[in-house]
């Protein structure tokens, strides 16, 4: 049995290794982070650019073993605090949609509490989500993917008028605990 663990994980670690790609040639214009106070700028050169050409890969839905979907809550704050959320790898988190207008901003942010040494967190946007119809249609747009500590901020700026879900997505080779986590939508 522990081998047979031993040769999963590795395996999870390779195959997510070989999917991660952060070369900026595939970055996109309307994205930027900030883990633990690290941050990247918006090219302004790429903004002027078709805004639905993001270059960020995309991952077909049904790709992940057991999504769960999550209805937001809106408090007097102006964001949506997210409960407490338990994630395992192929598993996808995905929020209820916010309706966002062109370059309207939405931001994630949480804290993360692991054992896993290789806190790879990959966070995503599904245009026009709709929990009740039929995964294979939805493909997720990849916004960031990095490594982690404890602590990512991820926003997000809308190419169009459209429906967007964030979602987290579970490749991590052991369980997580998402934390303290809100969503807030601004304009630009």
């Amino acid at each position: 049995m522990v081998k047979k663990t031993v040769v999963i994980y590795c395996l999870s670690i390779f195959l997510l290794v070989g999917c991660t790609n952060n070369s900026t040639s595939e970055s996109s214009n309307n994205i930027e982070h900030s883990d633990d106070n690290k941050t990247s700028a918006r090219n302004s050169e790429q903004s002027e650019q078709d805004d639905s050409l993001s270059g960020n890969e995309k991952i077909k839905l049904n790709s992940f073993g057991f999504s769960t979907f999550i209805p937001l809550k809106y408090n007097d704050k102006g964001e949506y605090k997210l409960p407490d959320l338990e994630l395992d790898n192929a598993e996808i988190l995905i929020f209820e949609s916010l309706y966002l207008e062109k370059s309207q901003k939405v931001t994630i942010e949480f804290q993360l509490q692991t054992n896993d040494p290789f806190n790879q967190m990959t966070i995503g946007i599904i245009k026009d989500y709709s929990p009740d119809s039929n995964p294979l249609k939805y493909e997720i747009e990849k916004i960031y993917s990095e490594s982690i500590d404890n602590k990512l901020k991820v926003t997000y700026t809308s190419p169009e008028d459209s429906s967007y879900s964030i979602c987290i997505l579970g490749t991590m080779a052991n369980h997580v605990v998402v934390k303290n986590g809100k969503i807030i939508t601004s304009n630009s």
